[in-house]
Formats: structure tokens, C-alpha cells, sequence
């Protein structure tokens, strides 16, 4: 007798992106079943990097200096070649005034994956472990899937399903997405150590060699190091290859006395540059490497995922809660399938110029990029655009049909935009309720009649937040009152000068529902 379960949402991978949105739904109240073929966490360590916005998100749910306190933040970038020091970047200084989390933290995916299922079981919440996903029997109209657990059939009635099972997504291959890209040529290793250096321990270290390259991340544990990079060709097709019969070529390629103490965990892999064309069928929405693929250059996998997720499921939320239309979930694919578009580019560029053994790319390599290297990243305008684009900050939802702006202040931000962060007087700790927030910036908090009705006017629940015009928004072109309308992932979507209600609800309208 095949067992049938009923929910809202159903989640099919439990990683990274699949916690995360099962997070994301538990905070909106919505009912979900998440399943994965594992039997819990991932044990390895694998993606290893959390960014600044990853962190973000962490500190709107509560946990983020669990994650803090369980990782090992890298203040040095450092650029070597053949034993000499090319570049140098504090990283704990380029991202100041950007973030509170103005460096990036190796967190490792096994930890996040364990720190985001605690969080989930904490809440009365439960994990389908050792579920397989077998197949869809409807995904138009509503979602009937088929999971195994100790062979026997599940049955799941669902409203919705995000797929987050991974590059080899069995959700994906059976619709049919297209999955565009290629494989690289070059074989890859990654090992995670203990090792002794003359170098301090809290330092992403890449160095490009001549027929190689390395790259070194620091562990949460004393001396643990994260060692990546390409495997020489004459161990491409060497079965039982361990890291003892590369070691000597890896300290070669980083031309510093290194000892290597122990081998936590080593692998060999081919690395793939894939995406789709469209992020949902039906009902069924892809996140994370279920729909992208690329390269781990400035560490961006896991940190997109978890974006993913953040992005489709207060969508989610509201549409099943009576606010929103179901056209509002089409604004999940406009947003997110640019960025995987251009991460795919971005990656797949930075990747080849480190590792190709193309002459002409290792010409430019070695006499042309490492040489420009340490003045490009002293350069302090230089600087905080590498940690936008690394900590993902910098990416906008401007222009796309979320996002409108009636002001008539020169602003130097726009809607669309995450929401501007201040080093003084951070306003982000006010932003954390799974709802919409409406932020109003003038030098007079509004009267509690006014705020009142302000609140009803809204298709969706908000949460009204004042803000004084300090000399902080005057830098960003403030100069009188000013509305801002943050979504529930903390990005703008409309900013005005006066709260017009007409002009509201026009713009509104497209996507929510209004009830009078």
C-alpha cells in the first residue's frame, strides 16, 4: 500500500539550497516535506566559501554567529608565483562600510548543512532522510511525486516543488530541461590537510604555475588547509591516485616550504560549466546546482544556491497565503536566471585564465596578469568592487518588473538594490521579520494614525520601520523624506517620496492581490 502525504511545498534535495529554503518557508509558516537519498548532513566538507550576502541571510534568520564561531575568516588574499609574493589583499579592509561582514568565511558545506538542518529540527521540523526521488506523476496543475524510503512508496500531494537535488538533478532530467555548457579539459584534485607554513593561518593563497595551478583555503581547525588545483596529465588516468603522489608538484607549484602533517579527505573530479535556459515547468522551480554549474573561482556555488532559495520562497510564501498572484513567481526567473547567466561567464573566464596551458594564456599569465597584479589590488577603487562581485553584493534586480522608483531625489540607489548598509548605525538588525518592510527616512517619525494607515494600505502584511535623516543618507542623496519599500529579502522594490497611493497600488497591483 503506497502511503500519501500532503503538504505545501516539496523539496527534493536536502544540501545547501534545499535546507535553505525549507528555512525560508518555516520562517513564512509554510508547510513543507524536504527529502534527500542521504542518510543526513553531507560529512565532507566539499563548497568551503560563505560570503557577506550568505551572511546577511544567516543574521535575518538568528544564526549567524553560530556560523561565525564555527568558521575561520579569511582577512589575506595573497597572489604567489613561483615562490614570490605577487599580490596582497586585506580583505577584512576592502569590504568595509559594504557589510558587517567585510571578509569572507570558510564555512565549510558540511557545517551549513548541519547548522541549517539543527535549525530546522529545533523548530519541531522534520527531514525525510534516506528518501529517493523516483519520479513526477503531475506537475502542471498541481505536484504528485513518487519518493522511496526502505523500499517502499511515498506519495506526495504538493502545491509546489523546488528542486535542489544537485548537478544530477533526476527532477530536471525528467522534464527535459536543457542543461547548455561543456566539461573543462583539465582533471582536478581537492584534499583537505593539516600543514605546517612560515605563513599565518587565516589566508586564501592562488598560485598559477607554469603547468599547474593551486590554491590554498584555510580550515576552521589549527593548520587545517583546503588544497584545490589540477591534477598534472600524467595522473589523469591513474586509478587509486592519492595526494602523497602529488604532494612534492603541489609544493612546487606554491615555491614555499610547506609541510603537509596528515590527509583529511581527497579527491579526484572533472569539473563542469552547465546551466539552464528557464528555472521552472509548472509548478517546479530549480535552484542551486540543479540549475547552474560552473567552476568553484572566488567561491560562488553555495553562496548562489542559498540566494536561490532565499529569492524563490517568500514568493512562494505569499502567493499561498492569499497575497500575491501566481504571476508573482514568474519574477523568480527573471531575477535569478541573469546573474547564473553571468556567473557562468564570470567563472568560466577567471578559471581559464588560471588554469589554461594555452601559450598564449600563459604568456599573458605569468608577464602580464601577476606582474599587475599587487598595483591593481592596492588600488583602493579597485578594491571594493572585487568584494562586491566576490561577496555578491553588488548584484541588483534593477529594471526588472519588481522594481520601480518614483522619486524625484538623486538617489545613488535604486530600487532593485540590496539595501543600503551603514558602518554606523547599521539598520539591517531591523529588517528580520518574514514580511515585507516599509522604511521611512526623514527627520519626523510619522503619527501613529498615519502609520496605522499606511499599514492597511498594503496588499500584503509589512512592518513599518523609521529611520532618521542622518548624515548617512544624506550621502546617498537623501535630502527629504523618503519611503522605501524592502522586500522580505531585504532589496528594494519601489521607493518613493510620498507615499501616493495610487502609484502604490499601480505598481503593486502586477503581482499582489488587493482585497478592497
Amino acid at each position: 500500500m503506497v502511503k500519501v502525504l500532503t503538504t505545501q511545498v516539496l523539496i527534493i534535495g536536502a544540501g545547501p539550497t534545499g535546507l535553505m529554503a525549507a528555512n525560508q518557508l518555516s520562517r513564512f509558516g509554510i508547510d513543507f516535506i524536504i527529502a534527500d537519498t542521504k542518510s543526513g548532513p553531507t560529512k565532507e566538507s566539499r563548497a568551503i566559501a560563505v560570503t557577506a550576502r550568505s551572511l546577511e541571510i544567516y543574521q535575518q534568520m538568528g544564526i549567524v554567529q553560530e556560523a561565525i564561531s564555527g568558521g575561520k575568516p579569511i582577512t589575506f588574499f595573497n597572489l604567489y608565483s613561483n615562490g614570490k609574493l605577487k599580490g596582497e589583499v586585506k580583505i577584512g579592509e576592502i569590504g568595509k562600510g559594504l557589510s558587517e561582514f567585510s571578509y569572507m568565511l570558510t564555512f565549510e558545506q558540511s557545517k551549513n548543512e548541519e547548522l541549517l538542518a539543527y535549525q530546522l529540527v529545533r523548530q519541531g521540523k522534520v527531514i525525510y532522510w534516506n528518501y529517493e526521488f523516483i519520479e513526477l506523476k503531475e506537475h502542471k496543475e498541481k505536484i504528485r511525486a513518487v519518493l522511496s524510503h526502505d523500499h517502499e512508496f511515498t506519495e506526495v500531494n504538493a502545491a509546489y516543488l523546488i528542486a535542489c537535488d544537485g548537478a544530477n538533478s533526476a527532477v530536471r532530467q525528467q522534464l527535459n530541461f536543457s542543461f547548455k555548457g561543456g566539461t573543462y579539459s583539465h582533471k582536478f584534485f581537492v584534499a583537505d590537510t593539516v600543514m605546517k607554513w612560515n605563513l599565518a593561518y587565516n589566508r586564501l593563497i592562488i598560485a598559477p604555475g607554469d603547468q599547474n595551478f593551486c590554491a590554498f583555503l584555510p580550515l576552521y581547525s589549527d593548520g587545517g588547509y583546503r588544497v584545490i588545483g589540477t591534477l598534472p596529465k600524467k595522473y589523469f588516468n591513474k586509478e587509486d591516485i592519492s595526494f602523497q603522489d602529488i604532494k612534492r608538484i603541489v609544493i612546487n607549484t606554491l615555491g614555499l616550504d610547506v609541510e603537509f602533517e596528515s590527509v583529511h579527505w581527497f579527491s579526484t573530479y572533472k569539473l563542469h560549466h552547465r546551466g539552464v535556459d528557464h528555472f521552472s515547468d509548472g509548478r517546479v522551480f530549480l535552484a542551486g546546482d540543479s540549475s547552474h554549474i560552473h567552476s568553484p573561482a572566488g567561491g560562488q556555488g553555495m553562496n548562489t544556491g542559498l540566494q536561490d532559495a532565499y529569492n524563490l520562497c517568500w514568493k512562494l510564501a505569499l502567493v499561498l497565503q492569499g497575497h500575491a498572484k501566481p504571476t508573482l513567481l514568474n519574477t523568480y526567473n527573471e531575477e535569478r536566471l541573469p546573474f547564473a547567466k553571468w556567473l557562468l561567464q564570470f567563472t568560466d573566464r577567471g578559471f581559464n585564465i588560471m588554469t589554461s596551458d594555452k601559450w598564449f594564456v600563459k604568456i599573458f599569465r605569468k608577464y602580464i596578469a601577476l606582474n599587475f597584479a599587487k598595483p591593481v589590488l592596492k588600488n583602493p577603487w579597485i578594491r571594493p568592487i572585487i568584494f562586491k562581485v566576490i561577496s555578491q553584493i553588488w548584484y541588483s534586480y534593477h529594471s526588472r518588473s519588481l522594481s520601480k522608483s518614483v522619486s524625484g531625489q538623486r538617489l545613488r540607489f535604486k530600487a532593485g538594490d540590496r539595501l543600503p548598509f551603514f558602518s554606523e548605525g547599521n539598520i539591517y538588525p531591523n529588517f528580520t521579520k518574514a514580511s515585507f518592510h516599509l522604511l521611512h527616512v526623514d527627520f519626523t517619525p510619522l503619527s501613529v494614525e498615519l502609520r496605522a494607515k499606511i499599514i492597511m494600505s498594503f496588499p500584503f502584511p509589512i512592518n513599518l520601520v523609521e529611520a532618521d535623516l542622518n548624515h548617512s543618507w544624506k550621502k546617498l542623496g537623501v535630502t527629504r523624506e523618503l519611503f522605501i519599500l524592502v522586500r522580505p529579502d531585504n532589496y528594494i522594490g519601489f521607493i518613493s517620496d510620498s507615499l501616493d497611493e495610487i502609484k502604490t497600488r499601480k505598481h503593486l497591483e502586477k503581482h499582489f492581490i488587493y482585497r478592497i
